[in-house]
């Protein structure tokens, strides 16, 4: 569950007339970030966001964020086996089966490498929630930048966020089967999650990072692991020379005990929030 649940998060949502999602503020040395956890696929009623992220934009002398997904358009997929090559006939019929559900073509599926299917699936059901990629936190703020004239921080690549994936052992296998397993389970989660965000309810969302959990490698790699890059990023004096920036990265990048707003209270950085959270009113499923 951890892999399909970050998958969305990191690298892509209610019941609220407007969203309040936390907002921090981290100083030191004379810089200051305000940082906001992002999802990468939104709806209308995300909007207005809190009026101290916006604020604090349009005053910025820079917008960071993970990837520039608007300019950095130079990338190419690795070489990868197709998925049929990954999965014997009780999967395959599994694959048919979510596929169908998902109103995707299963021999198409079959002929791409096992992490493009998980991203292709998921991305089909986040559209299901009536979730759409244009109207995503980190795209609203990159469409901007250029009529306010506001540079853009790419903490990663594209390709580098491609790479993670398709170079997963197996060609990201377990991102498939993840997302095969979960595919039921996660039409009850995904919804809660989002409310949590929407709510600001840093309890149930640090909640559900240290409970999911990095059990493998490769879920190190794509949480842990990128944290502490980024926050070895954020103290770079030379990279980061102005006074004040906006920061939106993958939400659950923020939470858990190697959450990028604990590791950057342990690296000295005064660190606040912004904005008041609630409780959210929604009950997560039980994770197997």
């Amino acid at each position: 569950m951890t892999r399909f649940i970050t998958l969305i998060f990191t690298l892509f949502f209610s019941s609220f007339s407007f969203s309040t999602p936390q907002v921090w503020q981290a100083s030191k040395e004379g810089v200051t970030f305000t940082i906001m956890g992002s999802v990468h696929a939104g709806r209308p009623d995300f909007y207005p966001l809190p009026e101290i992220i916006v604020t604090r934009f349009n005053n910025a002398d820079a917008l960071i964020v993970e990837a520039d997904i608007i300019n950095d358009t130079n990338v190419r997929f690795p070489k990868s086996k197709p998925t049929r090559t990954h999965l014997n006939a009780s999967q395959k019929q599994v694959l048919a089966n979510v596929a169908a559900d998902a109103g995707l073509p299963a021999e198409n599926l079959l002929n791409l490498p096992p992490w493009q299917v998980a991203i292709a699936l998921q991305m089909q059901q986040v559209n299901s929630m009536g979730l759409n990629q244009l109207l995503g936190v980190d795209l609203y703020f990159l469409s901007q930048t250029t009529a306010k004239n506001k540079p853009v921080i790419a903490l990663e690549t594209v390709q580098q966020q491609i790479d993670l994936l398709a170079k997963a052992e197996n060609d990201g296998l377990e991102l498939l089967t993840d997302t095969l397993k979960y595919w039921e389970l996660s039409k009850d989660f995904m919804p809660c999650l989002i409310d949590s965000w929407l709510a600001g309810d840093e309890e149930k969302l640090t909640t559900i990072v240290d409970d999911m959990g990095t059990a493998s490698d490769f879920e190190h790699k794509l949480i842990a692991e990128r944290n502490h890059n980024w926050l070895k990023a954020m103290g770079d004096k030379s990279r980061f020379t102005e006074e004040n920036y906006v920061m939106v990265v993958g939400a659950l990048h923020l939470y858990g005990k190697q959450g990028l707003v604990p590791l950057l209270r342990n690296a000295g950085f005064d660190v606040k929030p912004l904005t008041q959270g609630k409780r959210s009113t929604c009950t997560l499923p039980a994770l197997p």
